[in-house]
């Protein structure tokens, strides 16, 4: 046996020298197989073996060299020098501008008639804002139109799964600034959830490099870099990817597109995350990693109808969907949320899910669980007025 285990561990030591001669990425797959994911990417080390000469005795061991890691940067993204950081104060914003924003369809393709039916049901609701999904540059072209004559700002989702990856963020960018709208470009959506993997296994290492490029591509072409993830870890990963290849300048155009979701918890609620104030907790990883925070759009979020996740709280009836989203949209109005703390600068909208949808039990019109009608009045009664940040009160 004996015997047996040193002849292995010579083997051993023959095929540990030839994956030394190796790169990184070969010793990594010759130790766990091949793979069809490619490696994530990040600072690396690479080793670099010293031989003696091929003519001269190998030295004593008390003189062997040591070999010592090699720090190998991760490549600097190439990003634009002549496009300038933008301050808060600087992002573009809706006329009027009064934070209420509502996330539009479910799906990426429209018709002419849905916005026949859409854009006057959003006028009613003074909505300034709005969350598009589009799938394609053709609705794209049909919707931008629709949006500015309306007088309202459209954050758009392309239709992304997060193991895809998308190529025409320049055009895309272009159609909206033929539309005069800013390009507000959220990349994928809840990349964290196994949803967004089609069964795939939720593969972060895969997805931030996936992300970092397409950050590059939008902020290149002249666009506003969305962001948008649920897990804190998963936002850790991406600012420190990017960080660690040299592109800090996407930060000075990235906004953040949280979920807060309320379930049925009242919007005072701050025991946990799970509340429409839980937008806070990515704000401190902000603030923590760049030292500062970016506009915040609240993509999804907002209460859905029949909501009953806590037991220790009621059901979401009509009575408390309407109270609770006039209360949310009041924030913009009277200045402070609902803890009684000030509105930050940072939140630019809210967009609760979902204006409209036949198969959205959420939905405020064409629903199955039918409109949320007191809700829909309650927030037309909602005075008109235009947000106010702390700049607009010195």
């Amino acid at each position: 046996m004996r015997k047996y285990l040193n002849q292995t561990s010579a083997i051993v030591g023959l095929v540990a020298v030839a994956l030394l001669a190796c790169s990184p990425q070969a010793v990594l797959q010759g130790l766990v197989g091949a793979s069809s994911t490619p490696l994530p990417t990040r600072v690396a080390f690479a080793i670099t073996p010293t031989a003696a000469p091929v003519d001269s005795p190998a030295p004593a061991p008390s003189d062997t060299p040591t070999t010592s890691p090699t720090l190998t940067a991760a490549p600097v993204l190439p990003l634009r020098t002549d496009l300038p950081a933008l301050t808060l104060r600087d992002w573009p914003r809706p006329a009027n501008d009064n934070g209420r924003c509502i996330h539009f369809l479910p799906t990426g393709y429209f018709s002419a008639r849905d916005f026949e039916i859409q854009i006057p049901r959003l006028k009613d609701l003074q909505m300034r804002w709005v969350l598009a999904i589009y799938s394609d540059e053709n609705q794209l072209r049909l919707a931008a139109p629709q949006f500015k004559a309306a007088g309202i700002t459209p954050v758009w989702r392309k239709y992304l799964r997060a193991y895809q990856r998308y190529y025409a963020w320049d055009r895309d960018i272009q159609i909206l600034k033929d539309n005069g709208l800013p390009p507000y470009l959220q990349i994928y959506n809840e990349p964290d959830t196994g949803e967004e993997w089609d069964g795939r296994d939720v593969n972060r290492d895969q997805w931030v490099p996936y992300f970092v490029q397409m950050a590059k591509d939008v902020y290149n072409a002249g666009g506003y870099v969305g962001l948008q993830v649920l897990d804190e870890d998963w936002l850790r990963a991406v600012i420190q990817a990017i960080k660690a290849q040299k592109g800090e300048r996407i930060f000075g155009r990235m906004f953040f597109v949280p979920h807060p979701y309320g379930l049925n918890h009242p919007p005072n609620y701050t025991e946990d995350e799970n509340g429409v104030l839980g937008y806070r907790v990515y704000a401190d990883v902000f603030q923590q990693e760049i030292g500062f925070v970016p506009p915040f759009i609240a993509g999804e979020g907002g209460w859905k109808f029949k909501a009953t996740d806590d037991n220790r709280f009621p059901m979401i009836d009509d009575k408390l969907h309407a109270r609770y989203h006039v209360e949310l949209f009041r924030w913009f109005l009277d200045g402070k949320v609902s803890d009684g703390a000030p509105l930050p600068d940072y939140m630019f909208a809210f967009c609760p899910w979902i204006l409209a949808g036949q198969l959205e039990g959420a939905a405020w019109y064409d629903s199955f669980e039918g409109e949320r009608t007191l809700t829909i009045a309650q927030v037309k009664k909602i005075p008109i007025f235009t947000r106010k940040f702390s700049w607009d009160k010195k």
